[in-house]
């Protein structure tokens, strides 16, 4: 069948399709980039079978008659906004040359799109979509093992800690490693690697970093201190030329 309602929904379908190969393209030129965040490689590995299942709902839908075709627009049209938000938070963030993805990726999401918005949420809602098409609306577009294929990778979106609290691969710039941090729930996040100053202070007082010829201050009664990576602790005044601690 063929007809205004099969043209809309066909080119729906194709828009859609166009999206998110951009958002495959933007990612495979920086794929090995370091500094991303593990949910970015993780949505970019769906991407294909995404992109397989809308070529096969787009020739299903060619057949459909009007009627089925309306059915199909309220989904296909929370489909293409997710994926509209997910081409967004790639294009902004993803950089081949840089390690600041993170930073990018929560500027993004928080300013601009919600906690809501992260990219293993929004591929979470793009498989539920595809699996609202190719098991009700579009029913037979997918074989079994494709259906099952489906259901794994919503799982695993699903479960997968949050992209925006946990888990950023820090890039150690004129080092000959990299650091994976990962933290989740309570508590203190610290890492720490060679050639770093750590200041750690908890609970009431002021708090001085020394470090070589910087120094950093907080407060005006400072009740421990890093001094050349030596951690002090009681209570400091500032000399004339130096710091004194009692």
């Amino acid at each position: 069948m063929s007809g205004p309602e099969t043209a809309f929904v066909v080119d729906l379908i194709s828009r859609t399709i166009s999206k998110i190969e951009v958002i495959k393209t933007v990612y495979d030129a920086a794929k090995d980039a370091q500094g991303q965040p593990e949910a970015f490689r993780q949505v970019a590995a769906r991407l294909p079978l995404v992109i397989r299942m809308l070529h096969s709902a787009k020739e299903r839908a060619q057949v459909l008659d009007e009627t089925a075709q309306e059915a199909l627009e309220p989904t296909l049209g929370s489909y293409k906004a997710k994926v509209e938000a997910l081409q967004k938070i790639f294009q902004k963030v993803v950089r081949k040359d840089d390690d600041k993805w993170y930073d990018r990726y929560k500027k993004t999401v928080v300013g601009t799109l919600g906690k809501q918005g992260s990219v293993e949420g929004l591929m979470e809602g793009i498989l539920k979509d595809i699996h609202v098409l190719v098991c009700g609306k579009l029913i037979g577009t997918a074989t079994d093992a494709e259906v099952q294929e489906i259901k794994e990778a919503m799982k695993q979106m699903k479960d997968m800690p949050s992209s925006l609290t946990t888990a950023t691969a820090v890039s150690l710039t004129n080092r000959s490693a990299d650091a994976l941090q990962q933290h989740s729930g309570s508590g203190d996040n610290i890492l720490v690697t060679g050639g770093s100053v750590l200041s750690l202070h908890k609970g009431i007082g002021n708090r001085y970093v020394i470090s070589g010829d910087d120094y950093h201050v907080e407060g005006p009664n400072p009740k421990g201190a890093v001094l050349a990576g030596r951690f002090l602790m009681g209570d400091a005044k500032v000399g004339a030329y130096g710091y004194d601690f009692m």
